[in-house]
């Protein structure tokens, strides 16, 4: 279902650009049509998605739904994202996604590459410089002492 529902939508948007429905000749059109290239997905609610058809054009179309090259929604990485700063390693959690969809193939390397996408965000945030006149500094944190060695 997921399948069908991605490939009406990507029609439905291609029409949109092109100005024409399918086989409809009128003068606003801004393409043609060229057919279909199957591509696989991975997504954070079905696992894998094989050989759904994206429509093309004979001119490059950029797709609001789709990035070029994308090969897993945004929503995917950030699951990954959040199962890592849980508390698992790269490992663990490429083994967690692998026995869930039981077809994905998230490696460690791609958990890696996940987590390199907010490395430029965290870096930026540290080095951004607070500006504002603050009256007050609150902090919130957790402190645990460590244990004491037994007698």
């Amino acid at each position: 279902m997921i399948k069908e529902l991605l490939e009406y939508s990507l029609n439905k948007e291609l029409e949109t650009i092109l100005k024409v429905e399918n086989y409809q000749r009128c003068e606003l059109r801004k393409g043609y049509r060229n057919g279909y290239r199957p591509r696989s997905l991975i997504t954070h609610i079905g696992g894998r998605i094989d050989n759904f058809l994206v429509p093309r054009a004979r001119k490059s179309v950029k797709f609001t739904l789709l990035k070029r090259y994308q090969r897993r929604l945004d929503e995917f990485d950030y699951a990954v994202l959040n199962c890592f700063l849980n508390g698992q390693s790269t490992r663990k959690t490429a083994q967690f996604f692998y026995n869930f969809f039981s077809e994905s193939n998230i490696s460690h390397q791609t958990v890696s590459n996940i987590l390199k996408k907010i490395d430029s965000l965290v870096n930026q945030f540290l080095k951004k410089k607070i500006n504002d006149d603050y009256s007050f500094l609150n902090v919130d944190a957790k402190y645990i002492l460590p244990e004491a060695d037994p007698p």
